[in-house]
């Protein structure tokens, strides 16, 4: 099968962004300009911890909320971790969390940890587009739980559940409630400062900040407790000496997002709009898997129904197009996702989706020029019944 070829266009954004020019330089300026440790009592470390002070301010103005409440972690992964142990001694009875079976796999993972330490784990499954209903909160919530933690938006298909209604419940029950907002800021409008929230976290890396910079909102700080143990960094909630660099790069990326919100946003979506409508129009057979609910500006996982989609997202790397079948953090293993499994999919229609991610960073000709394509692969691997 002759390949077409075409520059590298990167379609993988929920797996991780490009750092913006304008963050590369911060990065930069940290690790040359301000490189001093931000705990030495003298002006190299003053000046660094102004960096961190300016870039906590940055998040605090992207999430509308206090930030004395914002803290630097080394991820996504970690922030909820931190979250999830902590919640585990919250309760006077045997713990017990509350959940959903389309998490990110930081949180299942760390779910099925929790269960060999004695807590108890409660999964709410989705409807087929994806979509929780609130009725099975709100039924969920009847027992003793010691903390509610459910993913704003989906990375795998961009779904987004009724957050503010789900923390609504939880204060209504009196219990905590976190969110795994990795894919929703900086797509969303969040006000933590009205939301009945109290735990999120997100990470640098989707946002167009370096990898390895992660963030976790906190309500009540002192309710949490650290993964690891050393210094007083982050209110000795992530001890050892900060990231400096990536939390330039993150402070960097949000006040630039804050800024340019609204047209962000617009442009993600019409890209989005259009690549599916012409994929749509080009290519018979295929669906939009979660299309049916709302859904985060950039995102969309297609079902090519009767493909074999490893095959088609190897062939499409061949040609430059960079895609997905799953989360980044489970895209090495050989099954298909348990998202769309969790959606009542089947295996084959599992296997058969392929998820595309949009970032400021494209452009509306390489929508066109990926679907071009993806079309013109997909009339092949069907012709040669792949």
């Amino acid at each position: 099968m002759q390949l077409l070829k075409t520059a590298e266009i990167y379609l993988d954004n929920n797996a991780t962004t490009k750092a913006l020019p304008e963050v590369a330089l911060a990065v930069v300026s940290a690790i040359s300009d301000n490189f001093g440790n931000p705990s030495s009592v003298h002006t190299a470390g003053d000046r660094s911890r102004e960096v961190i002070r300016t870039a906590r301010e940055n998040i605090g103005n992207l999430l509308s909320c206090d930030p004395t409440k914002v803290l630097f972690t080394g991820s996504g992964t970690e922030s909820n971790n931190i979250v999830l142990s902590s919640a585990a001694s919250w309760s006077k009875r045997k713990p017990r969390i509350l959940t959903t079976t389309v998490e990110h796999s930081s949180i299942l993972a760390m779910c099925d940890h929790l269960k060999t330490k004695d807590v108890d784990i409660v999964l709410l499954s989705v409807d087929e587009n994806g979509s929780l209903d609130l009725r099975m909160v709100e039924s969920a919530l009847e027992d003793e739980i010691s903390l509610v933690s459910i993913q704003w938006v989906n990375n795998e298909t961009g779904v987004i559940q009724p957050i503010e209604e789900i923390g609504s419940l939880c204060r209504k029950a009196g219990v905590p409630f976190h969110t795994d907002a990795a894919q929703a800021v900086g797509k969303l409008e969040i006000n933590l400062s009205a939301a009945p929230i109290d735990y999120l976290s997100f990470t640098g890396h989707k946002l167009h900040a370096p990898q390895g910079i992660g963030v976790l909102y906190a309500r009540d700080i002192q309710k949490l407790h650290p993964l690891m143990f050393g210094g007083s960094q982050e209110n000795g909630l992530r001890p050892g000496t900060e990231n400096l660099a990536g939390i330039a790069g993150i402070g960097c990326a949000a006040a630039i997002r804050k800024k340019q919100f609204s047209r962000s946003v617009i442009q993600l979506e019409a890209m989005r709009e259009t690549f599916e409508k012409c994929l749509i129009a080009s290519i018979p057979d295929i669906r939009i898997n979660g299309g049916g609910v709302p859904r985060a500006c950039n995102t969309t996982n297609v079902l090519f129904d009767g493909l074999n989609g490893q095959a088609l997202t190897i062939r499409l790397d061949q040609a430059g197009i960079r895609c997905s079948q799953s989360s980044a953090c489970t895209n090495q293993r050989p099954e298909p996702s348990y998202v769309l499994r969790s959606m009542g999919l089947s295996e084959d229609q599992a296997y058969g989706s392929i998820r595309f991610s949009f970032s400021v960073l494209n452009t509306a000709d390489e929508v066109e020029s990926s679907v071009g394509i993806i079309a013109e692969l997909c009339k092949k691997l069907r012709a040669f019944g792949v």
